[in-house]
């Protein structure tokens, strides 16, 4: 498996990008940005998945719509 973790310094695919600034809009917006602390965004790219479970909801749910 090849994880991406993301340290604020490694690239991201330009969809996982996308969604995470979605997340942060829509987090801020509703102020619900507590929710992200200490969330790691650990991402599988070969699955499509995020390993943090509280992101991969989010997730699934952004990429449905």
């Amino acid at each position: 498996m090849n994880t991406i973790l993301w340290d604020e310094e490694s690239i991201f695919p330009e969809k996982i990008e996308a969604f995470k600034i979605f997340l942060r809009k829509y987090l801020k917006l509703n102020n619900c940005t507590s929710l992200l602390e200490n969330k790691p965004f650990h991402y599988d790219p070969e699955n499509d998945v995020f390993l943090n479970s509280d992101i991969q909801e989010y997730y699934h749910l952004w990429s449905m719509a």
